[in-house]
């Protein structure tokens, strides 16, 4: 015959799960809901690593050995992060002032002084 299985701690309750339509637009977690929420987000990452970055460099002159390799690499995150801020920053300009690539292009070499070709 097969012993009972007994829950060990029957007592234990699970926190409620709380889905992102269910979170206020000012929350700190999640998905955030405005584009201020997101670059308050994108802002306080960016501290973050920066603040990591120069702790880590105090840590790997007075330490060195695995402090420095801890230190590169927040460094090289730090590096990836702000070259997709970068990238994330030269979408959002190319979708909000489109440029029509099938226009002719006129420039002001082309043009008489009088605003005619």
């Amino acid at each position: 015959m097969a012993a009972p299985v007994v829950a060990l701690r029957p007592n234990i309750a699970l926190p409620p799960r709380v889905y992102a339509s269910q979170m206020a637009s000012n929350s700190t977690r999640g998905i955030p809901r405005t584009s201020i929420d997101a670059r308050r987000r994108r802002r306080r990452i960016l501290v973050t690593l920066i603040a990591g970055a120069l702790a880590s460099f105090v840590l790997a002159v007075y330490v060195g050995g695995f402090a420095l390799v801890v230190h590169l690499l927040i460094d090289a995150l730090l590096l990836g992060y702000a070259m997709m801020l970068v990238q994330h920053q030269r979408t959002r300009e190319q979708r909000l002032n489109p440029i029509d690539t099938d226009a002719p292009q006129t420039h002001s070499w082309d043009m008489a002084s009088d605003g005619r070709r």
